[in-house]
């Protein structure tokens, strides 16, 4: 069969806009479809244009999504459908709503093992099997919904196949090959849907078959894409130490919590084989914050693990979560302050966004907090609840001028100082980094979607806390019928 499969990007405009990384489950279903001896390409038109022409030939459309690209991801099968194509929609947004997406869409992929269940589906549509026996799969038969059960998780990572990223079209802009070696997280962050979509169990590749891949790919860089990379300490360090035996030294970052500072070994590995930066989930510098999200860690854990990362010449990249029930408006200020004190690297200020399928996402919207379901807004960039202690207009406003606070300050001087020093193609990729997020913190409020979405926001008042007594007034009118 001709399969076509899109990527769409989020159609909302901010700071990481211009971040150059496809996620890997279309790579990953392209080279299971591919070994089946299917026509596959892949779009992705965050790095190039789609071939619409292309496209509607094909026998069968897959639609990757995430909540902040469902939209677009809805405007693709709308069009598709109505031109008679089957289309198939999967991703973490619509395993939590496949109601919502069999709107819009023929099937829907629930849950992990996409690859399994689009190989199958592809079966079904040449008559070789019947949708009624794929796990993981929804439909609509005779006007009914069907949501057949989940796909049983993969037990054993090392018999998927390694994702094809030559299957996407302009993958030539991906500078940083990314590669998975583990699935799952125990750990119950309550904001993150990767518990919800990939259970709280690790699994891993075995070392063997990643540095196969990484033999397979040559890559010049690598982001490894797993949620913690240092989540088995001991199984990594056997897959670097092989890394390291087969010359394959390249440099790589990944992301890992502030315990991977405890084991010197493992940092001199890292450094060994190349490990050039890290993205450290830190969330919060308040510590009331931390212990809400659940996330087993101090601020004084924080601080460290920079100090010795730095010691070890690894860059760190912080990702924080605010607006937390717990942060004040000056949270966004402590912030930027904490991080220009520690000398973090880069930052990625995130707005807490309640996502389909967490628990956050639940007791938001069970209390009344949510502020609009326009899905493209949820990308951790803009408010799309109320917060406890400050109106979510502040929480906008002090998260773009963080942004701007951060990369205005001593930051591009430091590159320049490395140019003069001789790092050149270090302080020119850092000197780029910079202009970008200056250009998007500049940009955001230009934005005519950003505008109207600040505008919503500044209508918006906190829920109004109960009067003295209310409760029982309340309670005396149950049962009295309010007058026409």
């Amino acid at each position: 069969m001709k399969i076509r499969l899109l990527e769409p990007n989020s159609p909302s405009m901010h700071m990481w806009s211009h971040s150059y990384f496809v996620r890997l489950g279309l790579p990953l279903i392209g080279a299971a479809l591919k070994a089946e001896g299917h026509d596959v390409v892949i779009y992705a038109d965050q790095l190039a244009p789609i071939d619409w022409d292309d496209v509607y030939s094909a026998d069968l459309v897959g639609i990757s999504s995430t909540t902040s690209t469902i939209t677009e991801s809805f405007k693709y099968a709308d069009e598709l459908r109505r031109r008679g194509i089957p289309v198939i929609v999967g991703g973490s947004h619509v395993t939590f709503m496949a109601d919502e997406a069999l709107e819009h869409a023929d099937y829907v992929a629930r849950g992990e093992s996409g690859e399994t269940i689009m190989v199958e589906l592809a079966e079904a549509l040449e008559g070789k099997r019947a949708v009624e026996g794929i796990t993981g799969l929804s439909f609509k038969k005779d006007g009914e919904t069907v949501h057949n059960p989940l796909h049983e998780r993969c037990a054993d990572l090392d018999t998927l196949p390694f994702p094809d990223i030559s299957l996407v079209v302009g993958n030539e802009r991906i500078e940083n090959t990314p590669i998975m070696t583990s699935w799952g997280c125990p750990f119950a962050c309550n904001f993150c849907s990767v518990t919800a979509m990939f259970g709280r169990k690790y699994r891993f590749r075995s070392a063997e078959s990643v540095v196969a891949e990484i033999k397979e790919k040559r890559p010049r860089k690598i982001f490894f894409y797993d949620d913690n990379f240092a989540a088995d300490k001991k199984r990594l360090k056997k897959l670097l130490r092989l890394m390291i035996a087969e010359g394959l030294t390249v440099p790589w970052g990944a992301q890992v919590r502030t315990d991977v500072v405890r084991d010197r070994e493992l940092l001199e590995l890292m450094r060994a084989s190349g490990a050039d930066f890290v993205a450290l989930g830190l969330e919060s510098v308040n510590q009331a914050t931390l212990d809400g999200y659940e996330k087993s860690q101090t601020v004084e854990d924080i601080e460290k693990a920079i100090r010795i990362l730095h010691d070890y010449g690894i860059r760190s990249h912080g990702m924080f979560v605010l607006g937390a029930d717990s942060d004040t408006g000056n949270v966004v200020r402590d912030t930027v302050d904490f991080a220009l004190k520690n000398h973090i690297d880069t930052v990625m200020l995130n707005i807490l966004t309640p996502l389909p399928g967490t628990q956050q996402f639940a007791d938001l919207e069970a209390s009344g907090r949510i502020i609009t379901r326009d899905w493209y807004l949820y990308d951790a960039q803009h408010v799309v609840f109320l917060p406890k202690h400050m109106s979510p207009a502040t929480l906008q406003r002090e998260v773009i001028r963080g942004n701007k606070r951060f990369f205005y300050t001593w930051r591009p001087v430091k590159a320049f100082l490395m140019w003069t020093a001789g790092r050149r193609k270090r302080a020119y990729n850092r000197m780029l980094e910079y202009g970008w997020c200056w250009y998007y913190s500049r940009m955001w409020d230009r934005d005519a979607r950003n505008r109207a979405h600040m505008r919503l926001l500044e209508r918006q008042r906190p829920p109004a806390a109960p009067r003295p007594g209310a409760e029982a007034a309340t309670a005396g009118m149950a049962g009295r019928r309010k007058p026409d």
